[in-house]
């Protein structure tokens, strides 16, 4: 067919002139799709609904024309807490996908995983044990002398389950420690008191840890690698350029995941414990966690101390 094909045609009932992202022309009836306007290896129809004609896009691509790429419904993820979109079929028509689903994590529900289960309503603690829902988990907290997730388990002794865990032998590296600061004696780097430096009886003029201001709010973080039974802590002091520093008192806290926290509690009035640190800069001070916890991550939290918050430490468990 000629260029008559583009011709206006008086015969026609009414001219269609059409604007789309290609332009403006001017076709017969019953041709509409023989100059196929539609992009990306769309399928051109006619006779459907009132437009002229309509276009089937592939799929990846959207618009009147198929001239635009689509990401899909799961593009951005609606899903939180991540929770995983899935598409239930790869099919679809024109630039309409086909409904989608939200795999939800565990402790997780409803269409986008917005709603945190109660992970305590079905009473998971045993012996008497409290329990704390969490995002997606929970934790128990048990009374003497039960131990374990579900305070399922009776701590009779730490027999077997004392053994340093790595800070003193280096097991336990440089990027399994953080903390919330890190203090620099005179402002120069050289002397800084990072705290991968909070291995017990580590030598050298920087040989602790510091934290930049001297309050209760720094801490020093262990992060295990796994979940281990901690049955203890051991710790020590320092010197600054010949002025004694050390941690007097202090307390432990321990999680799961990093970001949901539990303070060690005494077991008589149920408030935090305060361990007693040391009295010079040098002595080990140990002191036993009655009864031993579960946890990945440990923190310890200066509460009172000489001169500067300086710390060594070592951690006592083991893996069971």
């Amino acid at each position: 067919m000629g260029c008559d094909q583009y011709r206006h045609v008086e015969t026609f009932t009414k001219s269609i002139a059409m604007e789309k992202s290609f332009g403006q022309f001017e076709i017969r009836r019953g041709d509409y799709c023989e100059v196929n306007a539609c992009h990306n290896g769309a399928t051109c129809v006619t006779g459907v609904g009132e437009d002229p004609f309509i276009c089937i896009c592939a799929d990846g691509f959207g618009g009147d024309t198929c001239n635009l790429t689509e990401t899909g419904p799961c593009s951005p993820n609606t899903c939180r807490n991540d929770g995983s979109c899935e598409v239930i079929a790869p099919t679809r028509r024109g630039d309409v996908f086909n409904e989608y689903i939200c795999k939800c994590q565990p402790g997780f529900e409803g269409a986008h995983c917005q709603i945190n289960v109660n992970d305590c309503a079905k009473d998971p603690c045993r012996n008497g044990g409290t329990c704390r829902d969490l995002d997606g988990d929970y934790t128990c907290q048990c009374p003497s002398p039960y131990v374990g997730k579900q305070c399922q388990l009776l701590y009779s002794n730490t027999a077997g389950c004392s053994e340093p865990l790595g800070m003193k032998s280096r097991l336990i590296s440089d990027d399994q420690l953080s903390a919330s600061s890190t203090y620099r004696t005179w402002g120069i780097d050289t002397f800084t008191w990072h705290p991968q430096f909070a291995r017990l009886d580590k030598a050298g003029k920087t040989n602790a840890w510091s934290p930049a201001q001297n309050n209760r709010s720094e801490w020093i973080q262990v992060d295990l690698g796994k979940t281990k039974q901690l049955t203890g802590i051991i710790t020590q002091g320092a010197k600054d350029f010949g002025v004694v520093q050390f941690v007097s008192e202090f307390k432990v806290a321990y999680s799961n995941d990093g970001e949901s926290w539990s303070v060690v509690k005494d077991g008589k009035t149920g408030s935090d414990q305060i361990f007693q640190g040391n009295t010079d800069n040098n002595t080990h001070k140990k002191n036993v966690f009655e009864p031993p916890f579960y946890a990945q991550y440990v923190r310890v939290v200066p509460w009172e101390w000489h001169e500067r918050v300086t710390l060594r430490m070592e951690l006592l468990g083991c893996d069971d």
